[in-house]
C-alpha cells in the first residue's frame, strides 16, 4: 500500500495531523516510538477541555479517537530511515518494515539537555520545569528560581515574575547579565545569584532548597530551567530540509519545508517547548497542507492532455527497439517503480516466481534479488528474453530462468509456483478465464497472483482495458480470492489474489 502520508511522531502535533488526515479519508500511518518529552510530568495544561490531564491519558484519548477512522493506523515503533525514491518516500522502521508514502509530516519534537547539576533530573517535571506558561500556575506565590547560564535568564525571569514576587536568578557561576539588566531586575524585586550550584535538596521530587558550592542553602520551592534543546529525531535520512539558528526545521506558513513533500510541525519546528494546544494546531495545519497538495497534484495531472500522459501498458504495435526504449524509459520507472510495488506484496525470500509477460525484466530482475527461489521470466519475444539474460549476467543473478512461450499456455507444472506477477498484460488475453484457471493450477496452495493493470478512462486507442471490478470478478470465477487492493497512482490498480481451495 502506498500511503498518502506518513506522520513521524506521536505527540499532540502528530496525533492531530493524523486526525485531520483520517477525517479527510487519506491513508495514513502514525509512527510513535512512545518516548515523549513530557514523560516526566504528571499533568499537562493549557489545552481547553483537557487542562490538568495526565500526558498518557491525553495520548490514550487521542489514539482512541483516531481508531474511529479506518484510513489511519498507528505503528508503535521507531522510524529508522527515510529516503526519497522517485516520487515516493521510503520509510523504514527499526523492525525492517518498509512503507511508501506520498508525503511526510515530521512531528518528532525536541528534547531537552538539562544543565549538569546533581539531582536536577530528579526534580525536573515535578517542581522544576522549562515552560512557565505550562506550569507557572501550579507554582504560583512560592519562592521560585530561574536557573539559566545564558541570555535567556533575563527574558525568563521577567516572564516568571507573573506568578511570584519571590524570585531569584541562579546563573550557576556565570556572569551573563549586564549592569543595566541587573538594575532593572532588582527594581522589580528579582535577585541574582552568580555562585555555582552544588545540588538540589528535597523529597518526593519536590524541591525545598538549592545548595551552592560554598555550602549556602537557599530556600526555593520550585523553578524554571533554561535547558538546551535539540531535535528528538534519530533516524537516518537523505531529506535535505533546512534548520534555523535554534535547530528547528524551517517551514513556511503552510508548514512546508524546503524539501518538496516534507512538512514539519510542533516543537520540531518551533525550536523548543510549546503548549500542547499549539503543537496540535500546527499538526492540523500541516495535515491541511498535505491534503491541499495531494488534491492539487491530482487535478493538475488530470488536466494534462491525454496525448502527453504516460501509459504503462504493453506497447502495442512497436518493434523490438521501440519496445525496449518504451519499457526502459525513465518516465515509466518514475511513475511506477517495481521496487516500491514489490514492497507491497507478500513475497517470501524463498518463493519461486513466474513473471508473466516479463518484457525486459522490469520485475524479473528486482524480484530475483529478493528471493533465493527460481524466477521464471516468461515472454513470447526472444529479443526481450535476450535482454533479461544479459541483465541477469551483469547483475550476477543465477536464479533467473528465461522462458519463451505463449501467453495463452503456461509452461510450468501444476502446484510448483509460489507467486505469479502479471504486470499490464492480462488485458491482452481474451477470453481471460481459461488463463486465470491455468494460473491457479500452477500455483501452490495459498500461492499468490499479483495483477497490475490500468483502469479504463473513457475511449482510448491504446488497446483494451479491464476495470478493477471486472478483473476481481474474473479472478473469483477462476478460483482466486482478492486479499489486497492497491492504487499506486491515479490510473493504476494492483490486486493481490490468493489461490482458493
Amino acid at each position: 500500500m502506498i500511503l498518502d502520508c506518513a506522520v513521524i511522531g506521536g505527540g499532540p502535533a502528530g496525533l492531530n495531523a493524523a486526525l485531520v488526515l483520517g477525517r479527510s479519508r487519506r491513508k495514513t500511518i502514525l509512527f510513535d516510538d512512545n518516548k515523549p518529552r513530557n514523560a516526566v510530568t504528571s499533568e499537562s495544561h493549557g489545552f481547553i477541555t483537557r487542562d490538568g490531564i495526565h500526558p498518557q491519558e491525553f495520548k490514550r484519548v487521542a489514539q482512541e479517537e483516531l481508531s474511529r477512522y479506518p484510513d489511519v493506523r498507528i505503528e508503535k515503533q521507531r522510524v529508522y530511515r527515510i529516503n526519497k525514491e522517485n516520487t515516493f518516500f521510503q520509510v523504514e522502521t527499526e523492525n525492517g518494515e518498509v512503507y511508501s508514502a506520498k508525503k511526510i509530516i515530521l512531528a518528532t519534537g525536541f528534547k531537552e539537555v538539562l544543565p549538569d547539576i546533581p539531582r536536577v533530573e530528579e526534580f525536573y517535571g515535578k517542581s522544576l520545569f522549562s515552560c512557565p506558561f505550562c506550569d507557572g500556575w501550579e507554582l504560583r506565590d512560592r519562592p521560585l528560581a530561574v536557573i539559566a547560564n545564558d541570555q535567556k535568564a533575563f527574558h525568563m525571569a521577567k516572564l516568571v515574575s507573573n506568578w511570584t514576587n519571590d524570585l531569584i536568578i541562579f546563573t550557576n557561576g556565570n556572569k551573563i547579565l549586564s549592569l543595566e539588566e541587573q538594575e532593572l531586575l532588582k527594581r522589580y524585586g528579582i535577585s541574582i545569584n552568580e555562585k555555582k550550584i552544588a545540588t538540589f535538596i528535597g523529597e518526593n521530587r519536590m524541591l525545598k532548597k538549592i545548595q551552592l558550592e560554598d555550602g549556602t542553602k537557599v530556600l526555593r520551592e520550585g523553578g524554571f530551567i533554561s535547558a538546551e534543546w535539540k531535535q528528538a529525531a534519530s533516524f537516518d535520512s537523505t531529506l535535505k530540509y533546512t534548520l534555523n539558528e535554534h535547530g528547528g526545521i524551517e517551514t513556511d506558513s503552510w508548514q512546508r519545508t524546503n524539501t518538496e513533500g516534507v512538512f514539519a510541525c510542533g516543537d520540531t519546528r518551533i525550536s523548543g517547548p510549546s503548549q500542547l494546544i499549539i503543537g496540535a494546531a500546527e499538526g492540523s495545519m500541516a495535515a491541511i497542507s498535505v491534503i491541499t497538495a495531494l488534491t492539487e497534484e491530482k487535478f493538475n495531472q488530470d488536466k494534462q492532455p491525454l496525448k502527453r500522459r504516460i501509459y504503462m501498458h504493453h506497447p502495442h504495435g512497436k518493434n523490438s527497439k521501440e519496445k525496449v526504449s518504451y519499457l526502459e524509459s525513465p518516465e515509466r520507472r518514475k511513475e511506477f517503480s517495481p521496487e516500491q510495488l514489490l514492497n507491497m506484496i507478500p513475497l517470501k525470500e524463498t518463493d519461486s516466481i513466474l513473471d508473466f509477460g516479463a518484457g525486459t525484466g522490469y520485475f524479473s530482475i528486482p524480484v530475483a534479488k529478493r528471493t533465493t527461489g527460481k524466477v521464471y521470466a516468461l515472454d513470447i519475444d526472444a529479443a526481450m528474453l535476450a535482454i533479461i539474460k544479459e541483465k541477469s549476467l551483469k547483475e550476477q543473478l543465477s536464479n533467473i530462468v528465461p522462458v519463451q512461450g505463449s501467453m495463452e499456455e503456461l509452461p510450468s507444472p501444476e502446484g510448483t509456483i509460489d507467486m505469479i506477477i502479471a504486470s499490464l498484460i492480462l488485458h491482452e488475453i481474451q477470453p481471460l478465464g481459461p488463463l486465470l484457471q491455468q494460473m491457479r493450477n500452477v500455483l501452490k496452495k495459498e500461492g499468490h497472483l499479483i495483477c497490475l493493470e490500468l483502469e479504463p478512462k473513457g475511449s482510448s486507442d491504446k488497446g483494451p482495458r479491464i476495470t478493477l471490478e471486472g478483473m476481481e470478478r474474473e479472478m473469483k470465477e477462476a478460483g482466486f480470492q482478492v486479499t489486497e487492493k492497491y492504487f499506486p497512482s491515479e490510473s493504476l490498480y494492483m490486486l493481490v489474489a490468493q489461490r482458493r481451495d
